[in-house]
């Protein structure tokens, strides 16, 4: 009897072991195919050192504006918008503004009345959209473009690029382009990447510099992507944060934006601010 039980322990201690081994190469072998596209099967390389703040990313973020006053941003934050010569705010001694739209996924007939709101009041906008809006939106790409306003690099894919290597933010960034080229026939002459979800790392920031772009964040924004309680709420969310020299983020899928827009320009403007194109915002 005892023979037995030593048989059974040693059997559920092996097959314990075995499994405890195939779990591990389960892991590594998916963390392997997460991973295939990197590098070409023929080329094997050590990966390249990576300090810390250009692996780890951070997210976008600010203290809004109170009495006109410029959002506060941190130290770490302003070094590294001087270096890599990225936008948070214009030019913060003249009383403009910039509107800016984020573009994942097409609602049924938002961007029509949101061009039709710009043209009407003759404001040139920036438009930061996928590789997939643009495919999905030909027509409405080209009207962008042929009324003047910024088509804005936004990626292929929406990824978080500080979780990327160099050549996938670069893939990320010039497959967006090729798609852009096809679609409009021509590229933007004013380059400007808007960082998906507002994640970014010194690493991703440097990349974006390099392909020639100046990475867009932003000094005025809201929870547009999710239902505000009406169009009034839209207005509130720009017109009581307006400084000079900022950059207004809005999302062209929000009923509540669209819906509020020429609300927003009106008071904009009675407030004594001239809404300009993002590349004029630092004159």
């Amino acid at each position: 009897m005892q023979k037995k039980n030593l048989v059974l322990i040693i059997g559920v201690l092996a097959f314990g072991f075995i499994l405890g081994l195939n779990v591990r190469w389960f892991d590594q072998k998916e963390f392997i195919n997460e991973n295939r596209f990197s590098l070409p099967n023929s080329v094997q390389r050590k990966p390249e050192p990576v300090s810390p703040t250009q692996r780890v990313p951070e997210g976008w973020g600010f203290v809004k504006s109170r009495d006109g006053k410029t959002p506060e941003i941190t130290v770490r934050q302003k070094q590294l918008i001087k270096k890599y010569g990225a936008l948070f705010v214009g030019n913060t001694g003249k009383k403009q503004v910039t509107l800016t739209f984020d573009m994942g996924y097409e609602k049924e007939g938002l961007t029509p009345a949101m061009l039709d709101t710009l043209k009407k009041h003759n404001v040139k906008a920036s438009f930061f959209v996928t590789a997939h809006w643009l495919r999905s939106n030909r027509e409405l790409a080209k009207r962008m473009v042929a009324e003047g306003h910024l088509l804005g690099n936004h990626t292929c894919s929406h990824k978080s690029l500080p979780t990327l290597s160099e050549e996938k933010i670069k893939a990320e960034i010039r497959g967006w382009e090729n798609v852009a080229k096809e679609v409009t026939g021509s590229l933007p002459k004013y380059k400007y990447m808007r960082p998906p979800m507002g994640e970014y790392s010194e690493k991703s920031l440097r990349v974006t510099q390099e392909l020639g772009y100046t990475t867009a964040f932003w000094s005025i924004a809201m929870r547009d992507w999710m239902p505000m309680g009406g169009a009034h709420k839209a207005v509130e969310g720009v017109v009581n944060y307006l400084h000079n020299g900022a950059v207004v983020l809005l999302h062209g899928n929000s009923e509540e934006v669209v819906q509020g827009l020429e609300q927003i320009i009106l008071q904009t403007r009675a407030k004594g601010f001239k809404i300009v194109p993002i590349y004029e915002i630092d004159k």
